[in-house]
């Protein structure tokens, strides 16, 4: 149901984008056509919930680490190089990367078997330690690469909503988070995800714009991680320099 409310919507802008100017024929100046490229750098803000499960012995049956992070950026730099279409849409590869300072939340939970006389096991809860990390302990590098598309739904160069743009990306995520150092509480993990923009540019010369972009992004993660520990998430705001 999600996906087909997100198509519609996709179709009612590109639909709007049609109805506004009926000129879609040669390149112009201040219209996105031919070679595009965007560089960005602005602020964000990161959290995650991430976990490394190990499993051990037959005592011992696993253990289990807990990461909870979260932390800002600034400077959080994206690039994206790609191609636009008619002065309606561009499509690029994305990529970002951003350098995060804040406070991580570890405890670790080691689980083991208690047995009966008769052969039945139990899993059960051995260890419980919470440790916690100032702001200035907990550096965190998080990095992304993708292919997506956005869109300027108005064309006419004299309506007040020219430039204004939305934009979406799919891509892969990678991130680690150290603590000063103490090996056994580094958090890293990856997975599949997606960004999600909305912004406004204007133009400065016939072919280059700056504006600014509001950006959500979210990422599944995929390594060694239960249910309850798997959402990476990172909200931006960004100022944005576009050529083409």
């Amino acid at each position: 149901m999600k996906n087909k409310i997100i198509a519609l919507l996709i179709l009612c802008v590109a639909g709007l984008a049609f109805a506004q100017s009926p000129s879609v024929g040669k390149s112009a100046s201040r219209e996105h056509r031919g070679f595009y490229s965007n560089m960005s750098f602005g602020f964000a803000y990161n959290w995650y919930d991430s976990s490394r499960e190990d499993f051990r012995g037959y005592y011992y049956s696993r253990e289990m680490d807990h990461y909870e992070y979260s932390g800002f950026s600034f400077p959080m730099s994206e690039f994206r190089l790609g191609v636009a279409v008619e002065n309606l849409v561009a499509f690029h590869l994305d990529f970002n990367i951003g350098f995060f300072a804040g406070t991580m939340d570890y405890s670790n939970e080691i689980y083991g078997n208690d047995c009966s006389t008769d052969g039945v096991c139990t899993e059960i809860r051995r260890i419980d330690e919470e440790r916690d990390f100032e702001s200035s302990d907990a550096y965190s590098f998080r990095t992304y690469l993708g292919f997506g598309t956005t869109i300027y739904p108005f064309r006419d160069i004299d309506s007040p909503l020219n430039g204004l743009f939305v934009g979406g990306s799919l891509g892969y995520t990678l991130f680690g988070t150290f603590t000063n150092g103490i090996s056994e509480n580094t958090s890293g993990n990856g997975g599949f995800g997606f960004e999600l923009e909305i912004g406004k540019e204007w133009w400065v010369s016939d072919c280059v714009s700056f504006g600014f972009g509001i950006g959500f992004a979210h990422t599944s993660i995929a390594w060694q991680t239960n249910d309850s520990h798997k959402s990476d998430n990172v909200v931006s705001l960004s100022f944005r320099m576009t050529r083409g």
